[in-house]
């Protein structure tokens, strides 16, 4: 069997906020012919970046995450902004805000999908090398953080300890090691 892409039937917003909106979005599938709603929830593109520093650390932000109601450690990231010329500019926008780091080099890693049974943005994935510590940080009223470097040769245990839980981080830090861990 082939699968195909399903019939957009109609789309009707539910609610809406300030970085998100939630709609029902009805659709026919290819398959039976019957329609079945379905909820989806836009919210714009999001970058994650993975900072190299010029001592081989990864620079990692410990934050308070309200769904897991508890600390998490991760790689510095957000939503890419209206105004950002593109998502590299937001890569390193973020990395500077959240980490007071700057990097000599921003590449794109390509893309991962957050969650795509229902949330319909990207995640674009970069890497910061050359990376060094050049003011404090800029924090976002609704962020405390914490910066933390790393040794990437402890990065496996990290993972495996459960220190990175975080999904979308994890699916960066694979893509990474993927591609080869360019600079590393």
């Amino acid at each position: 069997m082939t699968i195909g892409d399903w019939e957009r039937l109609g789309d009707e917003e539910l609610l809406r906020y300030l970085v998100f909106r939630i709609r029902r979005s009805r659709r026919r599938s290819p398959r039976t012919g019957v329609e079945i709603g379905f909820f989806l929830l836009d919210t714009r593109d999001w970058v994650n970046v993975i900072p190299i520093t010029t001592r081989g650390e990864l620079v990692l932000v410990r934050q308070f995450r309200h769904g897991s109601d508890r600390v998490s450690l991760e790689i510095p990231g957000g939503i890419v902004d209206r105004e950002d010329r593109d998502p590299t500019a937001t890569a390193a926008r973020e990395l500077r805000e959240e980490t007071g780091y700057v990097a000599e080099s921003v590449q794109s890693l390509g893309i991962t999908r957050p969650n795509p049974a229902f949330m319909t943005n990207t995640c674009h994935v970069f890497l910061a090398t050359g990376c060094r510590l050049d003011g404090d940080l800029q924090m976002d009223p609704g962020e405390d953080l914490e910066v933390i470097t790393l040794p990437l040769a402890e990065l496996d245990a990290a993972i495996a300890d459960g220190r990175l839980d975080h999904a979308i981080v994890l699916a960066a830090l694979a893509r990474w090691r993927a591609l080869g861990s360019p600079g590393a």
